[in-house]
């Protein structure tokens, strides 16, 4: 990914930049807006949810207040306390306590159903529908035992089908017993029965795809449920337990509760869900839309204007210089604005000016290193030191002495083989200390044994590469400067020795020596009697790049030694 998006142009690269800024930036914006819809959903589910159960809550109340109030009234009719009271029942009082009964409902227009029953097992039932009583369930049934505990008070029972069965359906049963006022003994049992589809209205216009309900009697039976879906799987133990789950969501947050409500005859099982949308302000989601809008035409503006006033200009640029990495050294004439492209472009130009006159200064100085080579190699092949040494090679011959005729003629071939190189720049430091040694050998023949050679050389050097003919004209001055002119014997020493990351190369004689002045001339190469001394050391100048490539060690009247520094690659 890294190298194609480094291959990609300027003007694409800024244009992915680009887009990936914009698409942050939508996804920033993206991520504060959720936010704070996050925080408003989490808010509203919760206010959603204590509604629902309030206003829930508050028709049941209503419902319940109904119901309690007309158990009361039913309790107190005469004609209801006779049905108990009475050893026997005629027809009459029965009629009457009905009628009482009949009275009560049309008052408060309740869709109930009431039974009265006597602790004998007669019992008397009214309302809408046909009831069935069961009194030996009744009288068997386990919760009868808390309406008694209760003592007066009451209780309500869903799922009550065994003892109270209606054709209309399933019935909620709201017992209590009725007490005598006098000894407050048990006289009868009195059940009002609602079908369970009546407590549905109670959640009437709340219920909805976003929320869901389910009502329950303290005992975990169900009463009621708008979707059974959402509640199947709910245990009696959950329902006993006040619980409260929010589950979230990327785009919406329910809540499911399930908990007594206030009157703790009842358990509602409630599922509340709010969307990122719901109850969002029209207004907010205009303005937040319209704030995008700008934002991405303002980048946009932005990628025009950066598109128009620099990768454009900048790719003219390119065009134009395309012309130079074909080899035409040509200054860049491109109309482009007076700032940091136009600054790009006049210092482009400089630069190309400022190659022209480095090529120029190139030119000059291999031009002057060629010269100098041609200067050493021209002053090497001068005829007089051939003819010299032909001449002593031909006296040689006439004294007779043909094998040191052959071993003169064999170290002169080896000498101008060696020294010619076959036109090479470089050669190896054996074959350099070689032609030192033939020319020595020359030499010390034409001048009858002057001097005598040394050499000294580190092991493991002889194969590293040297510029060409950098030690005969060394030894050639200390032979011509340094021991001729002292007038006896002398001695020439080689010494070649690596030290830390140069190679030290070092030629020793016990000549004349020098003066102070003379070694100041040589160093700023204004002496003109050094027998190419200073077209050597440029050469080795040019060869390693480098200024700092010698030493001279001398006393005047004692000896003079000059050291070459060579830069060693990677130290060896």
């Amino acid at each position: 990914m890294k190298k194609w998006f480094l291959s990609l142009g300027l003007r694409k690269k800024i244009q992915l930049l680009f887009l990936c800024t914009m698409a942050l930036c939508i996804l920033f914006c993206f991520g504060i807006f959720y936010l704070i819809l996050e925080n408003q959903m989490q808010q509203a589910v919760v206010d959603k949810e204590n509604n629902n159960r309030i206003a829930i809550s508050n028709n049941l109340d209503s419902t319940m207040n109904s119901i309690n109030s007309i158990s009361r009234l039913t309790m107190l009719q005469n004609g209801v306390r006779s049905f108990l009271q009475a050893d026997y029942v005629p027809a009459s009082r029965t009629r009457n306590a009905l009628q009482e009964i009949h009275d009560i409902l049309n008052t408060f227009n309740l869709s109930c159903n009431i039974v009265i029953l006597r602790m004998d097992g007669q019992y008397i039932t009214t309302g809408p529908g046909i009831t069935y009583v069961n009194t030996g369930e009744i009288f068997e049934t386990e919760w009868l035992d808390e309406v008694y505990s209760k003592k007066g008070g009451y209780i309500i029972r869903a799922g009550t089908r065994e003892a109270f069965h209606s054709n209309i359906g399933d019935m909620v049963s709201f017992v209590r017993v009725i007490n005598d006022i006098n000894t407050q003994e048990p006289l009868g049992i009195l059940a009002i029965n609602l079908p369970s589809r009546f407590f549905e209205q109670t959640y009437t216009g709340l219920a909805n795809e976003t929320n869901h309900f389910a009502l329950y009697d303290t005992k975990g039976s169900q009463i009621c449920c708008d979707n059974e879906n959402y509640f199947e799987n709910l245990d009696t133990s959950a329902l006993l337990q006040n619980t409260s789950q929010v589950t979230e969501k990327m785009f919406d947050k329910s809540i499911y509760t399930c908990n007594k409500l206030a009157d703790s005859h009842f358990i509602l099982a409630s599922r509340s869900e709010v969307r990122i949308m719901d109850g969002l302000p029209s207004k907010l989601l205009a303005a937040l839309i319209i704030g995008a809008f700008i934002l991405l035409a303002f980048m946009w503006l932005i990628n025009t204007y950066i598109a128009k006033n620099v990768t454009y200009p900048i790719q003219r640029l390119v065009d134009s210089m395309s012309e130079v990495q074909n080899g035409w050294l040509h200054r860049v004439s491109v109309n482009v604005n007076n700032d940091e492209i136009g600054l790009l472009k006049n210092s482009y130009n400089a630069m190309l000016i400022e190659i022209n006159q480095l090529i120029e200064e190139l030119l000059q100085k291999e031009k002057t290193l060629r010269r100098a080579e041609l200067d050493a190699l021209q002053e090497q092949m001068k005829p007089h030191f051939l003819y010299n040494t032909l001449d002593m090679i031909r006296y040689m011959a006439l004294e007779n002495r043909m094998e040191d005729v052959y071993n003169m003629l064999e170290t002169l071939g080896n000498f101008y083989r060696r020294f010619l190189s076959k036109g090479s720049i470089d050669l190896s430091l054996g074959e350099e200390i070689e032609i030192v040694r033939s020319y020595l050998t020359l030499q010390r023949t034409r001048f009858d044994d002057i001097f005598v050679d040394e050499y000294e050389i580190e092991d493991g050097v002889s194969s590293l590469r040297v510029p060409r003919l950098i030690l005969q004209p060394l030894v050639e001055n200390s032979i011509y400067h340094g021991i001729r002119p002292k007038g006896e014997k002398g001695r020439i020493r080689i010494t070649v020795k690596r030290h830390e990351n140069l190679l030290l190369l070092s030629v020793f004689d016990n000549g004349v020596g020098m003066s102070d002045h003379q070694r100041e001339l040589l160093f700023s190469g204004k002496d003109s009697r050094s027998f190419g001394f200073q077209g050597t050391i440029e050469r080795i100048r040019y060869y390693y790049k480098r200024t700092d490539i010698f030493e001279i060690h001398t006393v005047e009247g004692e000896y003079c030694e000059i050291v070459l520094k060579l830069p060693l690659e990677n130290g060896c």
